[in-house]
């Protein structure tokens, strides 16, 4: 299987699949040697990866977790940082200034948001609007893990699964004695943050809460921020019964410094040419879960609710102020079956997936409403084999209808739609244990994703979006042993339909073919009985297989990628941990035909953490972009040759200061 693995002909994968290679040989080494002294144990990792429990390494899917534990030793503000700089995801800047980077997930460059889908606790908190979602605003104290899941996964999560899944677990349960923390902190830019949380059991019911606040003048001009988070969150279990409900409330507001010219940048980053935009946010979220745990049966049903309120400024544009309302329903039913049937480990999951949105907007006068509604089922089937071989298989239908009226404006015609679709995805992977440390894995699926309100409203000669679909393949070895652990896969993804916004024809629509591929590599390690290391390496092509762009690369999409830390624990009192991030140069947006000599520059960002800490307080001084690179990396351009290139400028060095108290 493995050289299966080093059989494409992309540029550069070789050399990849040979330092993944070199990362689990030299993960092995270093385990043997080190694993007397560690003395490291490893505590049973549950996922959801079938939308019911289960333990990560009977998952046959390239699933990553990030712990909790690993979120607190590295210090990480948010979750948004947490799964850049610990799942090791390439992401570029926040056009609307706050700290929700769009994440590329495999390569979709300039829509990579839309490919994406963010889940808390099995909802979505993904947008239907050209919108980021918001990592960020859930509270870091309540995550118990984090799961990133690579590749089409539209049979458990629907549209928008293209790219892969992010979904964040909180805690469950509280001690009857109760906990807390308060942190304060101090940063660069005239930054300060305020955090309080608690959290206590009363018999079989359990109680926790957080607040937070957030304020900042920004790096740039016109780049201030201000966030204001709270959360309240009940649960109850009693016997084979389990319960839960959590509403959080979130105000946000931000400046827009806007883009910059090229030369300008290189000379001026902290200069904005739009002083007067900016861009307010007010969301609240509720869910609540309900479940029953058997023997061999089991249910629950996740409901949501979201409801949001945005309003922008563009006055370097001339434009009044837009505003809109949303509101977002989910349902999710869900029952599994687990038992053993002639030897073999048989889980049988099926559920339904009911979505309510609707959208009203006004901008320059001009009145607009949308509204959506999808109705889904799946099965899922997962069977383990006395062999070690586990197989697992899965299918969906989603039926979705999508409505707007946009009446026009000064710079778009009116579009009026009424689009029913019905979509199918499937999956199938087998997985087969080597030996006790070693594992491989094949997996193929189809996902799909389809326009939403924004993308809908804009479209060249107003020629309907057809749904994208998608086909994954993809192969993997993984190797573990206590806590170290190494992966390596490569991936190959066929697009039809891609929906993607261009210059020319102006607007967003369904372009030629494309094909992404590539490999992925991922590692853990305890070198020293006191130092850990994280690596991991990406590196893929995406290009368009037909049309007048054929064999051209996509735009804003960076070939390579790469993050690495290194966590010294010093004693029982002091830790520092150290990690880099490299994102190579991309085509700049507007440069489909691959006609720009400048591209949007590489960059390698540096950051540091101390920490000093005793029974209930840590004291730690951070800092971002130690070595006070000035770049960007996210940029479009135009006109002839593309003579004009503008970009955003991502924050210089920066410092935090923080204090925490545990009790």
């Amino acid at each position: 299987m493995f050289f299966v693995i080093s059989a494409p002909r992309a540029p550069g994968v070789r050399s990849a699949v040979a330092l993944a290679c070199g990362l689990c040989s030299s993960l092995a080494l270093a385990q043997s040697v080190q694993k007397e002294d560690a003395g490291v144990s490893l505590e049973p990792v549950i996922v959801s990866a079938s939308r019911m429990p289960e333990l990560l390494r009977s998952a046959p899917i390239g699933a990553t977790v990030i712990t909790a534990e690993q979120i607190a030793r590295s210090g990480v503000i948010d979750a948004s940082e947490a799964v850049r700089k610990l799942g090791g995801l390439p992401a570029r800047t926040d056009l609307l200034g706050g700290r929700d980077p769009k994440i590329d997930l495999r390569g979709y460059g300039d829509s990579s948001d839309q490919n994406l889908v963010v889940m808390v606790d099995g909802i979505r908190i993904s947008e239907n609007e050209l919108a980021t979602a918001r990592l960020s605003s859930i509270p870091l104290d309540r995550i118990d893990h984090i799961e990133i899941v690579r590749g089409g996964a539209s049979v458990l999560w629907g549209e928008g699964a293209s790219a892969g899944v992010i979904n964040v677990i909180l805690k469950q349960g509280a001690s009857s004695e109760g906990s807390g923390r308060v942190m304060a902190a101090v940063e660069s830019f005239d930054g300060h943050e305020l955090l309080a949380s608690g959290e206590r059991a009363f018999g079989s019911v359990s109680v926790d809460g957080s607040v937070r606040r957030v304020r900042m003048e920004g790096y740039r001009d016109n780049s201030q921020y201000r966030q204001d988070v709270g959360s309240l969150g009940l649960q109850w279990r009693e016997g084979p019964w389990h319960a839960g409900w959590r509403v959080q409330h979130e105000d946000q507001a931000s400046g827009m410094p806007g883009a910059l010219p090229d030369d300008v940048a290189r000379r001026d980053p902290r200069r904005s040419v739009t002083p007067d935009d900016y861009s307010n946010l007010g969301e609240t979220r509720q869910q609540a879960q309900m479940g029953w745990q058997g023997k061999s049966w089991s249910w629950q049903v996740d409901a949501g609710r979201r409801e949001r309120d945005a309003a922008y400024r563009y006055v370097s544009t001339g434009a009044s102020e837009t505003h809109s309302t949303s509101a977002q329903s989910q349902v999710a039913p869900r029952v599994s079956w687990q038992d053993q049937v002639l030897g073999a480990d048989l889980r049988l999951t099926g559920g339904l997936d009911w979505q309510e949105w609707t959208f009203d907007k006004v901008s320059s006068g001009a009145y607009e409403t949308g509204n959506q509604h999808n109705r889904a089922h799946y099965v899922h089937a997962d069977l383990g084999l006395p062999t070690g071989t586990r197989l697992s298989t899965g299918w969906r239908q989603e039926r979705v209808n999508k409505q707007g009226d946009f009446p026009g404006d000064a710079y778009n015609s009116a579009v009026q739609y009424s689009r029913d679709d019905k979509l199918h995805a499937g999956e199938l992977g087998v997985s087969q244990a080597l030996t006790s440390q070693w594992s491989a894995y094949v997996r193929g699926s189809s996902s799909y994703r389809l326009a939403n309100v924004d993308e809908n409203r804009v479209t060249p000669g107003l020629v309907a979006i057809k749904p994208q679909r998608n086909r994954d393949r993809e192969v993997g070895l993984k190797w573990g042993q206590g806590a170290d652990s190494a992966t390596v896969r490569y991936f190959v993804q066929h697009t039809r339909d891609e929906i993607l916004f261009t210059y020319v024809p102006y607007g967003n629509s369904n372009i030629d073919p494309t094909r992404r591929r590539g490999v992925e590599a991922e590692a853990h390690a305890q070198v020293l009985p006191h130092v850990s290391l994280t690596a991991s390496v990406q590196q893929l092509t995406a290009r368009y297989t037909e049309g007048e762009n054929a064999g051209k690369s996509m735009v804003l999409v960076s070939p390579r990628s790469a993050t690495l830390r290194a966590n010294w624990r010093i004693g029982d009192h002091q830790s520092l941990e150290v990690g880099a991030q490299f994102l190579a140069s991309a085509r700049f947006s507007g440069d489909e035909a691959n006609t720009c000599s400048e591209r949007v520059p590489s960059s390698t960002l540096f950051d540091g953490r101390y920490a000093w800490k005793n029974a209930d307080w840590i004291v730690a001084l951070s800092g971002n972009n130690l070595t006070d690179r000035r770049g960007a990396n996210y940029g479009y351009a135009y006109g002839t040759n593309c003579s004009s290139r503008e970009v955003y400028p991502f924050a210089g060095r920066s410092w935090r200061l923080s204090a925490t108290r545990t009790f």
